[in-house]
């Protein structure tokens, strides 16, 4: 492989290990696969005649054998290349229906399966299919980096060549520019920190690394920890038991779900119609600082909790 260095690691099992760039086989550039399923003790290597440069790897989140590795065409900023493995890099597929622009990264919600997000030269696009097919959001700038917030995986947040970074609190379909103290807008990594505190951290072309608390991404830009919400968890702290209320109160299904603050699921409270208040049994967690979670039809609602002895 001579140009890569894009590297996923399988979260269903950390021993399969994806990386890609691209290879000269002969007389034209390839895109380079390598993997291997034992941690890196052995590797297996495939040229993919697809296309011509592979800038991105990703592990769907629900099936362990399904592989993406994005990239370009013909080494033109223009013309995407998309592809699928089912059988963990043994045969692909392409797929790039309704993309456009060369691919620089992708990413697929936690929450959601099937839906993926790629960040390209053309900016954003969403998949609600596994990547068989691609629709435009409304941000059509320049993405070389995005990062889903693991508590409410409808908020994005897009790292761009030249306009900085900026916010989706609703999958994609309105963008908020959150570009306060950044001094170089050539965007080119992002990482959420969810613990010991979530910060949101910038790498950018220019050397340095900036960093800030996630946003809401909505006008009066209030931090991750103490955005408003319709949604209220009393006491707080608790010990045991907490009161879990929508207001205003909503008759649909709904599901909710207690999150540590590296975003990983610590306990699922139900599902239910509620159309008030209800008990969540919290016996046995750990004391510490958490995350509500409650999903409706139309939206998500996020508030932190404290737990104590």
């Amino acid at each position: 492989m001579n140009d890569g260095g894009y590297i996923a690691v399988s979260p269903h099992n950390s021993n399969v290990i994806f990386c890609t760039g691209n290879v000269y086989p002969s007389s034209v550039w390839n895109i380079a696969v390598s993997h291997t399923s034992d941690g890196g003790t052995s590797w297996q290597r495939d040229t993919l005649a697809f296309g011509s440069n592979g800038f991105a790897v990703a592990f769907d989140q629900t099936d362990p054998n399904r592989v993406y590795v994005a990239g370009d065409s013909a080494y033109n900023y223009s013309n995407p290349v998309f592809l699928v493995s089912t059988d963990l890099g043994q045969t692909w597929t392409s797929s790039r229906t309704g993309l456009n622009g060369r691919v620089w990264v992708v990413r697929t919600d936690q929450d959601r399966p099937g839906v993926l997000y790629c960040g390209t030269y053309r900016g954003v696009f969403r998949s609600t299919n596994s990547g068989a097919s691609w629709s435009a959001t409304a941000f059509t700038r320049d993405t070389r980096a995005l990062v889903l917030d693991p508590t409410d995986t409808r908020t994005i947040y897009a790292g761009t060549y030249g306009n900085g970074v900026s916010v989706s609190t609703d999958a994609g379909a309105t963008w908020t520019d959150i570009n306060a103290g950044l001094t170089c807008n050539r965007v080119m990594s992002l990482a959420l920190r969810g613990n010991p505190s979530p910060m949101l951290m910038a790498g950018t072309e220019g050397g340095a690394v900036f960093r800030m608390l996630p946003l809401t991404g909505v006008a009066d830009r209030t931090p991750f920890a103490t955005r408003r919400s319709p949604l209220a968890v009393s006491p707080n702290p608790c010990h045991g038991r907490a009161r879990i209320e929508l207001s205003p109160a909503a008759a649909a299904q709904t599901s909710a779900a207690l999150f540590d603050r590296s975003g990983r699921l610590v306990r699922s409270l139900g599902r239910r119609p509620v159309t008030g208040a209800w008990e969540a049994d919290l016996a046995g967690v750990a004391p510490g600082v958490y995350f509500v979670r409650v999903r409706l039809p139309d939206r998500t609602d996020v508030v932190q909790l404290t737990v104590i002895n």
